[in-house]
């Protein structure tokens, strides 16, 4: 991979971004509208003497995570998006550019995203609600880095799709999360779903990390099960993931594919 073909990329979502204000938006939008909305609900329960020790933490440091997560999921499918609504694709792949170094800068520029979110988020909590979250990150970073790269494989996993059946599929970009978000168990714990449930949710990064973040807001410390489980997952998704992409990408390109993109 040659890294300044990287930078191209990166460069080209960058003069995109800085003339587009949708772009600039979605960085913060639904991370600091998530914030606000599970910060009225903090606010409701304390009114109604229904807000147990903690309660604040757990809700507010979810919400702030699940941002983190689903950011930059959906901005890895979206990001190709772009290419297909602007036919800019074939543009692209004519050039000397490898699809490898093209996912490369697309990661780079998504994650930069992500955390532009992620800190608006943070200082919104720590502003209108007195939680601060900064002090917790480095105890946070591997279940974030968890989340990172399963969001990542799924990403990419989209984005492979999106390359065989083009727009058509369009909305998994963003509503895939989503259909994860139950079993994630981003706002409460794996016991509390049914039963038949559960095992879906222990193989899921998602629900692990966030375990292991209400296990470090209720003091019981740093959980390596939960870590080590997720990064577990995360290794098998990622080469299922790169693999499933590779074999799709090789083969629209061999069926003249890629041409036809619409």
């Amino acid at each position: 991979m040659k890294t300044y073909r990287i930078v191209a990329v990166i460069e080209r979502h960058y003069y995109e971004a800085r003339r587009n204000m949708d772009r600039i938006a979605d960085m913060v939008y639904w991370p600091v509208l998530d914030i606000i909305v599970w910060g009225f609900f903090t606010i409701y329960l304390a009114r109604g003497n229904r807000l147990q020790p903690g309660l604040v933490s757990f809700l507010l440091g979810a919400a702030i995570l699940w941002g983190l997560f689903f950011s930059f999921q959906r901005d890895m499918a979206v990001g190709f998006l772009d290419e297909l609504w602007s036919r800019n694709l074939i543009n692209l792949f004519s050039t000397p550019l490898t699809v490898w170094e093209y996912l490369t800068g697309l990661i780079l520029v998504n994650f930069l995203k992500a955390m532009v979110g992620l800190v608006a988020a943070s200082l919104i909590a720590m502003a209108a609600y007195s939680f601060d979250i900064f002090p917790m990150l480095p105890k946070f970073m591997p279940y974030m880095a968890n989340l990172v790269f399963f969001a990542l494989s799924l990403g990419v996993m989209i984005t492979g799709l999106i390359f065989r059946y083009t727009t058509k599929i369009q909305g998994l970009a963003w509503s895939f999360a989503g259909l994860l978000q139950p079993v994630s168990c981003v706002f409460y714990p794996i016991a509390a779903l049914p039963r038949v449930l559960r095992g879906v949710a222990w193989m899921l990064p998602t629900a692990h990390s966030f375990e292991g973040m209400r296990s470090v807001l209720a003091g019981q410390g740093f959980s390596w099960f939960h870590f080590w489980w997720g990064a577990g997952l995360n290794a098998v998704y990622f080469v299922l993931a790169i693999g499933g992409f590779r074999w799709i990408f090789e083969a629209a390109r061999r069926r003249g594919l890629l041409v036809k993109q619409e």
